[in-house]
Protein backbone atom coordinates (compact mmCIF):
# COMPACT_ATOMS: atom_id res chain seq x y z
CA UNK A 1 0.00 0.00 0.00
CA UNK A 2 1.59 3.48 -1.20
CA UNK A 3 2.51 5.91 1.64
CA UNK A 4 -0.58 8.28 2.01
CA UNK A 5 0.76 12.17 2.33
CA UNK A 6 -0.64 14.04 5.25
CA UNK A 7 -2.32 17.16 5.09
CA UNK A 8 -4.42 19.53 7.06
CA UNK A 9 -6.46 21.86 4.96
CA UNK A 10 -8.77 25.07 5.87
CA UNK A 11 -11.20 25.22 3.20
CA UNK A 12 -12.73 28.47 2.17
CA UNK A 13 -16.24 28.10 2.17
CA UNK A 14 -17.35 30.90 2.19
CA UNK A 15 -19.02 32.33 5.34
CA UNK A 16 -18.25 29.55 7.84
CA UNK A 17 -15.35 26.81 9.14
CA UNK A 18 -14.27 23.38 8.08
CA UNK A 19 -11.10 21.61 7.93
CA UNK A 20 -10.50 18.24 6.55
CA UNK A 21 -7.38 16.43 7.71
CA UNK A 22 -6.41 13.67 5.66
CA UNK A 23 -3.90 11.57 8.07
CA UNK A 24 -2.09 7.78 7.40
CA UNK A 25 -5.04 6.19 9.19
CA UNK A 26 -8.09 8.11 7.88
CA UNK A 27 -10.10 11.20 7.00
CA UNK A 28 -11.27 13.48 9.80
CA UNK A 29 -13.47 16.60 8.90
CA UNK A 30 -13.49 19.64 11.55
CA UNK A 31 -16.53 21.40 11.34
CA UNK A 32 -18.64 21.25 8.02
CA UNK A 33 -19.36 24.58 6.77
CA UNK A 34 -22.30 26.05 5.18
CA UNK A 35 -23.90 24.26 1.67
CA UNK A 36 -22.19 21.91 -0.53
CA UNK A 37 -18.67 23.34 -0.28
CA UNK A 38 -17.17 19.81 1.64
CA UNK A 39 -18.97 17.65 -1.07
CA UNK A 40 -17.27 19.56 -3.49
CA UNK A 41 -13.86 19.37 -1.78
CA UNK A 42 -14.22 15.83 -1.19
CA UNK A 43 -15.75 14.88 -4.27
CA UNK A 44 -12.13 16.63 -6.13
CA UNK A 45 -10.24 14.87 -3.58
CA UNK A 46 -11.47 11.28 -4.36
CA UNK A 47 -12.31 10.69 -0.75
CA UNK A 48 -15.35 8.43 -0.95
CA UNK A 49 -14.89 7.91 3.46
CA UNK A 50 -14.90 9.89 6.25
CA UNK A 51 -13.94 8.35 9.82
CA UNK A 52 -14.47 11.41 11.68
CA UNK A 53 -16.49 14.04 12.46
CA UNK A 54 -16.44 16.62 14.78
CA UNK A 55 -18.51 19.90 14.97
CA UNK A 56 -17.62 22.57 17.43
CA UNK A 57 -21.32 23.91 17.94
CA UNK A 58 -24.66 23.96 16.36
CA UNK A 59 -24.58 26.96 14.15
CA UNK A 60 -25.58 26.92 10.38
CA UNK A 61 -22.44 28.00 8.91
CA UNK A 62 -20.76 24.93 10.70
CA UNK A 63 -23.59 22.25 10.40
CA UNK A 64 -25.13 22.92 6.60
CA UNK A 65 -22.22 20.42 5.07
CA UNK A 66 -22.61 17.99 7.67
CA UNK A 67 -26.30 17.32 6.50
CA UNK A 68 -25.43 17.63 2.88
CA UNK A 69 -22.88 14.87 3.66
CA UNK A 70 -25.45 12.63 5.63
CA UNK A 71 -27.68 12.67 2.69
CA UNK A 72 -25.18 11.73 0.48
CA UNK A 73 -24.80 8.12 -1.22
CA UNK A 74 -21.55 8.88 -1.98
CA UNK A 75 -19.95 9.22 1.19
CA UNK A 76 -19.47 7.14 3.92
CA UNK A 77 -19.54 8.27 7.73
CA UNK A 78 -18.39 6.43 10.92
CA UNK A 79 -17.93 8.92 13.55
CA UNK A 80 -19.69 11.68 14.29
CA UNK A 81 -19.44 14.13 17.05
CA UNK A 82 -21.42 17.23 18.57
CA UNK A 83 -22.67 18.82 21.74
CA UNK A 84 -26.32 19.31 22.52
CA UNK A 85 -28.00 22.88 22.48
CA UNK A 86 -31.08 23.45 23.50
CA UNK A 87 -30.90 27.07 22.37
CA UNK A 88 -30.74 26.09 18.87
CA UNK A 89 -34.47 26.02 18.07
CA UNK A 90 -33.62 26.07 13.54
CA UNK A 91 -35.30 23.54 11.90
CA UNK A 92 -31.47 22.22 10.01
CA UNK A 93 -30.78 21.84 13.65
CA UNK A 94 -33.71 19.82 14.94
CA UNK A 95 -33.46 17.54 10.74
CA UNK A 96 -29.78 16.91 11.67
CA UNK A 97 -29.83 15.64 15.21
CA UNK A 98 -33.18 13.51 14.18
CA UNK A 99 -31.26 12.05 11.28
CA UNK A 100 -27.77 11.70 13.03
CA UNK A 101 -30.17 9.40 15.52
CA UNK A 102 -32.16 7.47 12.82
CA UNK A 103 -28.79 6.54 11.67
CA UNK A 104 -26.88 5.78 15.11
CA UNK A 105 -30.42 2.71 15.37
CA UNK A 106 -29.65 1.67 11.67
CA UNK A 107 -26.29 0.95 12.52
CA UNK A 108 -25.17 3.36 10.21
CA UNK A 109 -23.35 5.52 12.39
CA UNK A 110 -21.32 6.48 15.87
CA UNK A 111 -23.25 9.34 16.81
CA UNK A 112 -22.99 10.96 20.15
CA UNK A 113 -23.51 14.33 22.09
CA UNK A 114 -20.67 14.77 23.60
CA UNK A 115 -17.64 16.70 22.31
CA UNK A 116 -15.62 17.86 25.51
CA UNK A 117 -11.98 18.02 26.82
CA UNK A 118 -12.23 14.30 27.96
CA UNK A 119 -12.27 12.76 24.48
CA UNK A 120 -8.87 14.07 23.58
CA UNK A 121 -6.98 11.21 21.30
CA UNK A 122 -10.18 9.39 20.97
CA UNK A 123 -10.35 10.68 17.58
CA UNK A 124 -6.77 10.24 16.66
CA UNK A 125 -6.65 8.33 13.43
CA UNK A 126 -2.66 8.60 11.91
CA UNK A 127 0.39 10.12 13.47
CA UNK A 128 -1.77 13.49 13.94
CA UNK A 129 -2.89 13.69 17.76
CA UNK A 130 -6.46 15.52 18.33
CA UNK A 131 -6.66 17.44 21.56
CA UNK A 132 -9.59 18.73 22.52
CA UNK A 133 -9.14 21.41 24.62
CA UNK A 134 -12.67 23.40 25.60
CA UNK A 135 -15.32 22.97 26.40
CA UNK A 136 -14.35 21.63 29.64
CA UNK A 137 -17.02 18.65 31.25
CA UNK A 138 -18.48 21.73 33.84
CA UNK A 139 -19.35 24.21 30.63
CA UNK A 140 -20.51 21.61 28.43
CA UNK A 141 -22.78 20.36 31.27
CA UNK A 142 -23.95 23.10 31.85
CA UNK A 143 -24.66 23.89 28.42
CA UNK A 144 -26.20 27.12 26.38
CA UNK A 145 -28.73 28.93 27.71
CA UNK A 146 -27.10 28.53 31.58
CA UNK A 147 -24.53 30.68 33.32
CA UNK A 148 -21.05 29.46 34.31
CA UNK A 149 -19.82 29.49 37.90
CA UNK A 150 -19.15 33.30 37.66
CA UNK A 151 -22.71 34.16 36.61
CA UNK A 152 -21.73 35.21 32.96
CA UNK A 153 -24.67 33.95 30.40
CA UNK A 154 -23.61 30.58 28.20
CA UNK A 155 -24.14 30.86 24.77
CA UNK A 156 -24.09 28.58 21.71
CA UNK A 157 -20.75 30.08 21.19
CA UNK A 158 -19.42 29.94 24.63
CA UNK A 159 -19.58 25.80 24.36
CA UNK A 160 -17.59 25.83 21.07
CA UNK A 161 -15.29 23.06 20.59
CA UNK A 162 -11.54 24.54 20.49
CA UNK A 163 -9.25 21.65 18.77
CA UNK A 164 -5.80 21.57 18.96
CA UNK A 165 -3.71 19.46 16.06
CA UNK A 166 -0.34 17.78 16.98
CA UNK A 167 2.43 15.81 15.35
CA UNK A 168 5.39 14.33 17.20
CA UNK A 169 4.42 16.48 19.85
CA UNK A 170 4.71 19.92 17.87
CA UNK A 171 1.14 21.77 17.54
CA UNK A 172 0.18 22.31 14.16
CA UNK A 173 -2.91 24.45 14.21
CA UNK A 174 -5.84 25.38 16.17
CA UNK A 175 -9.43 25.48 15.06
CA UNK A 176 -11.89 27.81 17.44
CA UNK A 177 -15.32 27.54 15.84
CA UNK A 178 -17.05 30.66 17.09
CA UNK A 179 -15.85 31.25 20.83
CA UNK A 180 -16.71 34.32 22.75
CA UNK A 181 -15.10 35.89 25.82
CA UNK A 182 -17.13 33.09 27.83
CA UNK A 183 -15.59 30.96 26.42
CA UNK A 184 -12.24 31.88 25.68
CA UNK A 185 -11.84 32.76 29.78
CA UNK A 186 -13.26 29.64 30.52
CA UNK A 187 -10.65 27.94 28.08
CA UNK A 188 -8.23 29.80 29.94
CA UNK A 189 -9.47 28.95 33.61
CA UNK A 190 -8.56 24.75 31.79
CA UNK A 191 -5.01 25.73 32.29
CA UNK A 192 -3.75 23.91 29.41
CA UNK A 193 -1.27 24.38 26.21
CA UNK A 194 -3.53 26.63 23.42
CA UNK A 195 0.15 27.34 21.73
CA UNK A 196 -0.02 26.45 17.66
CA UNK A 197 1.51 28.14 14.52
CA UNK A 198 -1.68 28.31 12.59
CA UNK A 199 -4.70 30.29 14.60
CA UNK A 200 -8.21 29.80 12.25
CA UNK A 201 -9.65 32.89 14.69
CA UNK A 202 -12.96 32.59 15.82
CA UNK A 203 -16.26 33.49 14.84
CA UNK A 204 -14.61 34.68 11.19
CA UNK A 205 -13.21 37.52 12.40
CA UNK A 206 -16.56 39.38 13.57
CA UNK A 207 -17.38 40.48 16.90
CA UNK A 208 -16.55 38.18 19.69
CA UNK A 209 -19.77 39.69 21.64
CA UNK A 210 -20.38 42.26 23.66
CA UNK A 211 -17.16 43.18 24.74
CA UNK A 212 -14.42 44.56 23.50
CA UNK A 213 -13.27 43.09 20.48
CA UNK A 214 -9.14 44.32 20.79
CA UNK A 215 -8.90 43.27 24.04
CA UNK A 216 -10.41 39.64 23.17
CA UNK A 217 -8.14 39.35 20.36
CA UNK A 218 -4.99 40.61 21.93
CA UNK A 219 -5.85 38.17 24.98
CA UNK A 220 -6.36 35.53 22.36
CA UNK A 221 -3.65 35.85 20.41
CA UNK A 222 -1.52 36.01 23.26
CA UNK A 223 -2.54 32.64 24.36
CA UNK A 224 -1.88 30.68 21.36
CA UNK A 225 1.01 32.63 19.74
CA UNK A 226 0.53 31.99 16.46
CA UNK A 227 2.94 32.52 13.33
CA UNK A 228 -0.52 32.74 11.35
CA UNK A 229 -3.71 33.68 11.83
CA UNK A 230 -6.64 33.07 9.21
CA UNK A 231 -9.83 34.33 8.55
CA UNK A 232 -12.25 32.62 7.09
CA UNK A 233 -15.57 34.50 5.66
CA UNK A 234 -17.30 34.88 2.55
CA UNK A 235 -17.08 38.09 0.38
CA UNK A 236 -19.46 41.11 0.34
CA UNK A 237 -20.65 39.09 3.38
CA UNK A 238 -23.77 40.86 5.84
CA UNK A 239 -21.17 40.94 8.77
CA UNK A 240 -18.27 42.24 6.53
CA UNK A 241 -15.72 40.69 8.06
CA UNK A 242 -12.79 40.48 8.99
CA UNK A 243 -13.77 43.82 11.44
CA UNK A 244 -10.28 46.13 10.65
CA UNK A 245 -9.94 46.30 14.99
CA UNK A 246 -9.49 42.75 15.14
CA UNK A 247 -7.17 42.84 12.47
CA UNK A 248 -5.25 45.77 13.64
CA UNK A 249 -5.12 44.41 17.07
CA UNK A 250 -3.85 40.86 15.67
CA UNK A 251 -0.31 42.81 14.54
CA UNK A 252 -0.18 45.23 16.82
CA UNK A 253 0.49 41.97 19.58
CA UNK A 254 2.22 39.77 17.06
CA UNK A 255 4.58 42.60 14.91
CA UNK A 256 5.56 39.47 12.49
CA UNK A 257 2.20 37.60 12.45
CA UNK A 258 1.17 36.19 8.69
CA UNK A 259 -2.72 37.32 8.27
CA UNK A 260 -4.40 35.66 5.65
CA UNK A 261 -7.98 35.48 5.08
CA UNK A 262 -9.57 33.10 2.54
CA UNK A 263 -11.92 35.48 0.80
CA UNK A 264 -10.77 39.45 -0.35
CA UNK A 265 -12.73 41.61 1.98
CA UNK A 266 -14.43 44.47 0.49
CA UNK A 267 -12.41 46.26 2.87
CA UNK A 268 -9.58 45.41 1.03
CA UNK A 269 -10.69 45.42 -2.42
CA UNK A 270 -13.39 47.22 -4.08
CA UNK A 271 -13.13 44.85 -6.80
CA UNK A 272 -12.25 41.31 -7.51
CA UNK A 273 -8.92 40.74 -10.17
CA UNK A 274 -9.94 40.28 -13.72
CA UNK A 275 -7.69 37.56 -14.01
CA UNK A 276 -7.77 34.44 -12.44
CA UNK A 277 -5.44 33.96 -9.17
CA UNK A 278 -2.08 32.02 -10.00
CA UNK A 279 -0.87 31.57 -6.33
CA UNK A 280 -3.94 29.86 -5.08
CA UNK A 281 -3.46 26.13 -3.55
CA UNK A 282 -4.59 23.00 -5.87
CA UNK A 283 -7.95 22.47 -3.70
CA UNK A 284 -11.33 23.47 -4.13
CA UNK A 285 -12.17 26.99 -2.71
CA UNK A 286 -15.58 28.45 -2.70
CA UNK A 287 -14.17 31.89 -4.12
CA UNK A 288 -12.28 30.48 -7.14
CA UNK A 289 -15.22 30.68 -9.62
CA UNK A 290 -15.80 33.81 -8.81
CA UNK A 291 -11.82 35.42 -8.39
CA UNK A 292 -13.10 36.33 -4.89
CA UNK A 293 -10.33 34.55 -3.02
CA UNK A 294 -7.60 35.81 -1.29
CA UNK A 295 -5.64 33.28 0.07
CA UNK A 296 -8.31 30.74 -0.40
CA UNK A 297 -7.79 27.04 0.89
CA UNK A 298 -5.06 26.62 2.99
CA UNK A 299 -3.07 23.30 2.86
CA UNK A 300 -0.24 22.46 5.58
CA UNK A 301 1.33 19.91 3.93
CA UNK A 302 2.16 17.36 7.20
CA UNK A 303 4.51 14.66 5.40
CA UNK A 304 6.95 17.34 5.38
CA UNK A 305 9.23 18.49 8.67
CA UNK A 306 8.98 22.17 7.81
CA UNK A 307 5.29 21.51 7.17
CA UNK A 308 5.01 23.97 4.88
CA UNK A 309 2.03 26.40 4.45
CA UNK A 310 0.29 27.49 1.16
CA UNK A 311 -0.05 29.78 -0.89
CA UNK A 312 3.57 30.44 -0.20
CA UNK A 313 3.82 33.46 1.72
CA UNK A 314 6.02 35.50 -0.88
CA UNK A 315 3.07 34.53 -3.79
CA UNK A 316 0.36 35.15 -1.43
CA UNK A 317 1.58 38.82 -0.34
CA UNK A 318 2.55 39.57 -4.31
CA UNK A 319 -1.38 39.11 -4.88
CA UNK A 320 -2.51 41.16 -2.16
CA UNK A 321 -0.20 44.08 -2.69
CA UNK A 322 -1.10 44.37 -6.67
CA UNK A 323 -5.04 43.64 -6.00
CA UNK A 324 -6.42 44.77 -2.63
CA UNK A 325 -5.73 48.59 -2.42
CA UNK A 326 -6.85 48.91 1.27
CA UNK A 327 -5.44 45.77 2.38
CA UNK A 328 -5.99 45.32 6.39
CA UNK A 329 -3.20 42.96 6.72
CA UNK A 330 -1.24 45.80 5.21
CA UNK A 331 -2.07 49.02 6.82
CA UNK A 332 0.52 50.68 9.54
CA UNK A 333 0.49 49.74 13.40
CA UNK A 334 1.86 51.02 16.03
Amino acid sequence: MPEIDSTLSILDVGHGNCAVLVDTGGVVVIDAGPGTALLEFLEQEGITKVDVVLISHADSDHIAGLVALISSDKYEVDVIRINSDALKDSRLWDDLLFSLNKAFFAGAVQFNVSLTVADSGSFDRGDVHIEILAPNLYIAGRGPGSTDHNGRRLTSNSVSAVIRLIKEKMPIALLTGDLDEVGLDNLIDNNLDCRAPVLVFPHHGGRPGAGNMEAFTKKFVDLVKPETVIFSFRRGGQHNNPQPGIVRAVRESLPDVRVACTQLSTRCAANVPTNQPTHLAEKYAQGRQTNGCCGGTFVIDLSQDARPLLPVLHDHIEFIRANAETALCEEPVN
